[in-house]
């Protein structure tokens, strides 16, 4: 909560197996980030997590990931600076990504492009607070015709 309340950004990732308390631990951070009238945002990879959390999406649809990520060598995620999810991520003390080790690798480079626009910051993920977990020891997406960087 240190790291949340100096507002200086970082990624941490939140890595433990399936049944260990990730969820709860990232509810009780949401609770009090939220109980401190500031914003914490909360996405998940798939819609079945995204039941798990108290107001969260899929990343696709809050973050408006486009669909065809694959084949954009440098996405972004289809937010205009003026709208209403702009000034969310803007204002986001944390961003929490649930299950983010089943989303493809540039789903969360167009969250970092997208939010170093919105922040007019260069620092990574735009010098938000970012949390992303998940459990690598389950199966991660299959892209057909990839590299192993993929």
């Amino acid at each position: 909560m240190k790291a949340i309340d100096d507002g200086n950004g970082g990624l941490y990732f939140l890595d433990a197996p399936g049944g260990t308390g990730k969820t709860f631990l990232m509810s009780v951070v949401l609770g009090t980030v939220r109980a401190r009238s500031n914003i914490a945002l909360a996405v998940v990879s798939s819609g079945r997590a995204a039941t798990l959390l108290e107001g969260c999406r899929t990343a696709h649809s809050a973050l408006k990931l486009p669909l065809n990520l694959q084949t954009i060598k440098e996405p972004t995620c289809n937010i205009t600076k003026n709208s209403t999810m702009a000034k969310v991520l803007s204002a986001s003390k944390i961003i929490i990504w649930d299950e983010c080790t089943m989303a493809y690798k540039r789903a969360l480079e167009a969250l970092k492009r997208t939010l170093k626009d919105l922040r007019n910051d260069s620092r990574c993920f735009g010098g938000a607070m970012i949390l992303p977990s998940g459990d690598f020891r389950i199966t991660l997406p299959v892209i057909r015709r990839s590299a192993t960087a993929d």
